[in-house]
């Protein structure tokens, strides 16, 4: 069996980088649209093209447009609740074991809900789904004058903190706004003792990583472009700080080209603890199991390599101990039926 078929195989997998309004299916879209009365195409080809970015797209900001309609579509607490379990469902019919979803709750406010509530609806379409997902919470960066917003997010992290929600997280265009403007965001994550991973290093270069570290993140989310600046790659190996690599993103929003060009295997050799995820499964067209084969096909990686892959996303994850050891378990089994 080649290593790809066997990846189709497997059941234990993670993804730690995955948002939920990227995400959202055709199938699910539809009935998104009737919970909140949208039109939409009746053509699913058409509709699949409205949540998937185009071929030539440019950059970041470009891919970012293509949230506007799945967020239009999660404005209420049913719809934000089954955006989730739809989600959820699917990623278990995929074969994940544990995911990380994350998702801006100030974006799900505009027909009168406040954060909390949009939370605690997501929180209960994981919950129905029978599915073990950690919740991240998004601040974002876009321009507006979002800080109370940014700070209630934070705080909204830190109640419901082992309640479901394992993470904050700072997301957005991060050329046009970085991380220097949202010291604040950082500041208040460590008061309060939230887990924070934050979007660096994909649309600006190393700098924005080293800014994220200083001021103490925890992850970094893509993080490739750490490798333009060895200062940068020895601080993410001196701290220990996990990448959450997305390649189909990565090429979607013209980082690089190809997923040969990324700098994983660099990093392996270098300690760096590599983590493969999806980022958007419908933006960008993939799941995690595409974006494995994606990577041991680019890289030539074996078993071992692609054991360390899945071991990594384990042990980055902001999931419990009890749960990192039946899922570590797990990828040994499943492992061996290779081997």
């Amino acid at each position: 069996m080649d290593i790809c078929t066997f990846i189709d195989s497997l059941n234990c997998l993670a993804d730690l980088h995955l948002h939920l309004d990227g995400s959202v299916s055709v199938a699910s879209a539809r009935r998104l649209a009737a919970i909140e009365k949208v039109s939409l195409p009746d053509d699913d080809s058409v509709l699949k093209s409205m949540l998937m970015v185009p071929e030539d797209c440019s950059n970041l900001n470009e891919y970012l447009e293509r949230f506007s309609l799945p967020v239009s579509l999660m404005q209420s607490k049913e719809s934000l609740c089954t955006a989730a379990y739809d989600l959820c469902t699917a990623l278990a019919d995929q074969g994940l074991m544990y995911a990380e979803i994350r998702f801006a709750p100030q974006k799900h406010c505009e027909k009168g809900l406040t954060q909390k509530e949009a939370v605690m609806a997501v929180l209960e379409g994981i919950r129905r789904s029978g599915f073990r997902a950690g919740l991240i919470l998004c601040c974002m960066r876009d321009g507006s004058d979002n800080c109370a917003e940014n700070l209630e997010t934070v705080r909204l992290s830190y109640e419901f903190q082992n309640r479901g929600v394992c993470a904050c997280d700072l997301a957005g265009a991060e050329a046009l706004f970085p991380n220097e403007n949202y010291i604040y965001v950082f500041k208040e994550a460590k008061r309060l003792g939230v887990k924070l991973t934050v979007h660096s290093g994909e649309a600006l270069g190393a700098e924005s990583v080293r800014v994220a570290l200083e001021n103490g993140a925890d992850r970094i989310g893509h993080g490739v472009r750490s490798a333009e600046d060895e200062n940068v790659v020895r601080l993410l190996k001196e701290k220990d700080i996990p990448l959450e690599i997305c390649p189909t993103s990565n090429i979607n929003t013209c980082v690089v080209q190809n997923v040969s060009e990324l700098p994983v295997r660099k990093f392996m050799e270098q300690g760096i603890r590599v983590t493969i995820n999806t980022d958007n499964m419908s933006v960008s067209s993939t799941d995690i199991k595409n974006e494995l084969k994606k990577t041991v096909k680019a890289f030539g990686f074996g078993v071992p390599e692609l054991k360390t892959l899945l071991v990594n996303s384990v042990a980055a994850s902001f999931a419990d101990d009890t749960l990192k050891e039946k899922c570590l378990k797990k990828i040994e089994d499943d492992l061996n039926k290779y081997l």
